[in-house]
């Protein structure tokens, strides 16, 4: 009578006979902790560029350098019994497919539910957030739709910071005529700071009128603290446009 191992080849040995009557083979599982390095078995410290090796030079206390972790007693199967067990496996594989199938599509129905909800109940701030480019908004927007947890005071605030510094960049106009010296009263909204060991220190700043509209100061001057409302005189040296925004460039600014 042929005999069969659970993954279908002939056994070709002699078979064992198990107290409840049925055949089995006795198969020596591999030791994993210690291997044969230049000719003596050792145990094994790591792989290094893809070969065992050891410098310790013990013995492997795992096996005691037999190479051979334990004895296992696999059950060997008749042609019908493989079959019965094959039918068997691929049933029981076919129901946790089917299980697992329902599951994955119940959580994914919760999860688009939950997302709608949550899109849902902060339309407002996600239109919002749409309407900013910039690697900051954009990463900032991925990461509010993807944690889907409802916004803090301190993210709506920085939302309508945004929507607001925006709406008065849209407004920005154009200030003074080319050439001429102004006398102008800014606000500084931001302040940066160049340290140089040949050129010293230089500021660029940035301030707005008023009525909104942003001028800009690159040089030597410091003219305000962030915060501050300063009077100076400066020659409008530029009008331009950056990232959308109507800027004036002044340059020669005296305090008043």
């Amino acid at each position: 009578m042929k005999l069969f191992t659970r993954q279908g080849s002939e056994f070709t040995g002699t078979a064992s006979i198990s107290e409840k009557g049925r055949p089995f083979q006795t198969v020596a599982v591999n030791c994993d902790r210690c291997h044969v390095v230049n000719g003596v078995r050792v145990w094994l410290m790591g792989i290094e560029n893809g070969r065992p090796f050891s410098r310790t030079g013990f013995s492997c206390w795992t096996c005691g350098n037999t190479g051979v972790r334990r004895y296992v007693e696999e059950r060997l199967y008749t042609e019908a019994e493989l079959a019965t067990v094959n039918k068997s496996a691929a049933t029981r594989a076919a129901r946790k497919a089917e299980a697992d199938r329902i599951a994955f599509e119940q959580a994914e129905a919760a999860r688009i539910a939950k997302d709608a909800d949550f899109r849902a109940a902060n339309a407002d701030i996600i239109a919002k957030l749409a309407g900013f480019d910039g690697d900051f908004w954009t990463g900032f927007r991925e990461s509010f739709l993807q944690r889907a947890i409802a916004p803090t005071e301190r993210q709506v605030a920085l939302v309508e910071g945004e929507v607001a510094k925006r709406s008065q960049n849209a407004s920005s106009a154009f200030v003074g005529v080319l050439g001429c010296r102004q006398r102008l009263a800014l606000t500084i909204e931001r302040i940066v700071v160049l340290e140089s060991q040949f050129y010293g220190t230089n500021y660029i700043t940035i301030g707005r009128t008023g009525d909104g509209d942003v001028v800009t100061y690159k040089g030597r001057t410091n003219i305000g603290d962030k915060g501050e409302i300063v009077t100076v005189e400066a020659m409008i040296k530029e009008h331009t446009v950056y990232n959308g925004v109507n800027q004036t460039i002044i340059q020669r600014p005296k305090l008043v």
